[in-house]
């Protein structure tokens, strides 16, 4: 039985946590470790609680010096709910001064975190640079709070997700992709820049929150995950397993390093498909041109997709869609000019959102899979489940 660290801290949606600690309990081994405030919240009787390991009382004749870290080192997932603006802060800060945030700095097993607050809290800038922070973390995943309204009445994001919906995200974790555990993904995301002069470009909307769901997903299963990433929202940074490429000959160029390695290949990222004919070196001037020369010549651009296809071996190679409808046609057409083993096609309406809803297309029995709209977390893992079944 999986071991499941549940860490509860002192928010309003506190009192959903037991309903939740009930439902996780009838198939895992629930630790519950609250912090000193979350107790006025939550109904302690007939629970064992984990918070007082910084006591004196802790060290019994029973305890040693290192029963603290035990929790740490023996657990398959931490759960912060609900994650509170105070506990988000100390753990961005690198804060270990009791069990909740103890366990964040010591345990390497995966953490799932669902923040929930006042609204205004939640896009203080203060908290999404905390966030920024956490989210560079591998083992970490973060899942945006809902919209709806609040206890103080107020509509907006920060509201808690319900007990349920977490027990899906937490069964789907433990979901078992065994072909995964021995194979490398390359993975790109975001978007890319087509520079006009100096300092201005064309690029479009995405955010990569599609791409990093995928990587988040992916890094629970795959042997390896490596990332090239253009422009996103969540301010990525390069490291020994993540790569930044800021045009799309950039991106390719990343892409093939990597890509002779790689047993399973996703090109989520939205590159630009025109690109300017004649790049000016400096800025263009405002006063030195005229609404006569108001005019840009373009060329189709690199396609990234399209060259990784013509050189591919043994790579399971995946391609990302947008589109206005669900032309399948076009999809086919694709799937055979690109050489892909398998397209997502998804809409127009996907940017910017945390909803996506996709068709996915295999070549190799040419079937067509179609899916509700769900929650970008919930598609990143139907995409992974559609790659392992038809590898």
């Amino acid at each position: 039985m999986k071991n499941i660290n549940l860490i509860i801290t002192a928010g309003i949606a506190a009192s959903k946590a037991l309903a939740l600690y009930e439902l996780l309990a009838k198939k895992y081994n629930i630790r519950l470790v609250l912090t000193k405030n979350a107790a006025k919240f939550v109904d302690k009787t007939g629970l064992e609680i984990y918070d007082e390991i910084f006591d004196q009382e802790f060290y019994s004749d029973n305890h040693t010096f290192g029963d603290h870290l035990q929790l740490a080192f023996t657990t398959d997932l931490n759960i912060v709910y609900p994650a509170t603006y105070n506990y988000v802060g100390k753990i961005a800060a690198g804060i270990s001064d009791d069990m909740p945030s103890l366990l964040f700095a010591a345990s390497k097993a995966p953490c799932f975190l669902f923040p929930s607050m006042n609204f205004n809290m939640y896009e203080n800038p203060i908290f999404k640079k905390n966030q920024e922070i956490l989210n560079q973390l591998n083992n970490f995943h973060w899942f945006e709070a809902k919209v709806g309204k609040m206890a103080s009445g107020h509509i907006g994001i920060g509201r808690a997700w319900e007990p349920n919906e977490v027990v899906e995200i937490v069964d789907q974790h433990f979901l078992k992709f065994k072909k995964f555990s021995e194979l490398k993904l390359l993975l790109n995301l975001g978007k890319t820049r087509s520079w006009i002069d100096a300092v201005r470009y064309i690029t479009n909307a995405s955010t990569g929150k599609m791409g990093l769901a995928i990587r988040d997903q992916a890094s629970f299963h795959f042997q390896k995950v490596t990332t090239v990433f253009g422009d996103n929202d969540f301010n990525l940074v390069a490291n020994e397993n993540n790569f930044y490429a800021q045009t799309n000959e950039a991106m390719l160029i990343e892409m093939k390093k990597h890509f002779e390695k790689a047993d399973v290949v996703i090109c989520s990222a939205a590159l630009y498909d025109f690109e300017v004919t004649e790049k000016e070196n400096k800025k263009i001037e405002k006063r030195s041109i005229t609404n006569a020369d108001l005019q840009l010549n373009l060329k189709a651009a690199v396609d990234v997709l399209y060259e990784l296809g013509k050189i591919k071996t043994h790579q399971f190679l995946v391609g990302f869609s947008l589109a206005n409808d669900f032309d399948l046609d076009k999809a086919w057409t694709k799937i055979k000019e690109k050489n892909l083993d398998m397209l997502v096609v998804n809409l127009t309406s996907a940017i910017a959102s945390h909803n996506n809803k996709i068709k996915i297309l295999l070549a190799k029995n040419k079937s067509v899979i179609d899916f509700p709209v769900s929650q970008k977390n919930q598609v990143a893992l139907e995409i992974l489940k559609a790659i392992h079944d038809n590898m």
